[in-house]
């Protein structure tokens, strides 16, 4: 099937020959927290099965002390130290909504700086440039929902369909919109990846009772809004390539 096909194609990259990279950057992002230095966590894609080539490569978090940098900046101050830190070590560092990206010799690693909560807990709080704010989430729970969802690979095909076609889509935000709300009550047998992928393009091709326009709440934290994450205009160029999309006869050129 041709969209096995895709999968194989942008299957996420054997990370074995970065061993070395990786572990002088974990050591930096130790000596970078010091004292508020909690632990290191491997999150996003890779640890939720949902990992392509085209977006990043690993993902780590940060967990610092629930008081870091209370008296000097708080979270804010860990972002933009962050920042600079890893800029003054590494050639190609960019700010994203939560997380730092740097390039590691050709290896994209998002690194994202978040406050545990006291007390036996594995929520976290991160900031948020987009809005200058914060929120609060719990990426091992994040990891668990969409891991064990059955819906890897429609994830997957979505994702590299919203990389083909540059769109603005979180992560976060699409695995639950699909998880949650459009596949909801659809197969998960391995033979419906076809069907089913179709099924949420025509879904969001809609003009009305499009699911971008449903609230889709973090299940980790019910002040999170995933839906939010998107302005109007963003979610009209998910809607509008959708539905170019579907006006297609082929999958080939949907995917490619």
């Amino acid at each position: 099937m041709y969209l096995n096909q895709i999968l194989q194609k942008y299957n996420s990259r054997d990370i074995s020959g970065y061993s070395v990279a990786l572990s002088q950057l974990q050591t930096t992002l130790k000596t970078w927290a010091s004292s508020c230095y909690v632990n290191l966590l491997y999150s996003g894609s890779r640890a939720k099965g949902t990992a392509i080539s085209l977006a990043s490569d690993v993902d780590y978090v940060v967990s610092l002390t629930s008081g870091c940098n209370d008296n000097n900046g708080g979270l804010k101050a860990c972002y933009d130290s962050l920042f600079i830190k890893l800029n003054n070590t590494y050639s190609s560092v960019r700010k994203q909504n939560v997380s730092v990206r740097i390039n590691l010799n050709g290896l994209e690693v998002d690194v994202t700086p978040a406050r545990k909560q006291s007390g036996n807990t594995n929520n976290h709080n991160l900031y948020v440039s987009k809005s200058n704010s914060w929120t609060q989430t719990n990426i091992q729970k994040h990891i668990t929902d969409i891991s064990q969802s059955g819906r890897t690979n429609e994830i997957k095909i979505l994702k590299i369909w919203r990389e083909l076609n540059k769109l603005d889509f979180p992560s976060i935000y699409l695995e639950y919109l699909l998880v949650d709300k459009i596949l909801l009550n659809k197969s998960k047998d391995i033979n419906s990846l076809g069907d089913n992928v179709w099924y949420v393009l025509n879904e969001l091709a809609k003009s009305t009772g499009n699911p971008l326009g449903a609230r889709i709440v973090d299940p980790a934290n019910s002040n999170n809004i995933l839906s939010d994450l998107l302005t109007v205009a963003e979610k009209n160029k998910i809607i509008n390539q959708a539905q170019i999309s579907i006006q297609q006869t082929n999958w080939n050129q949907i995917l490619w």
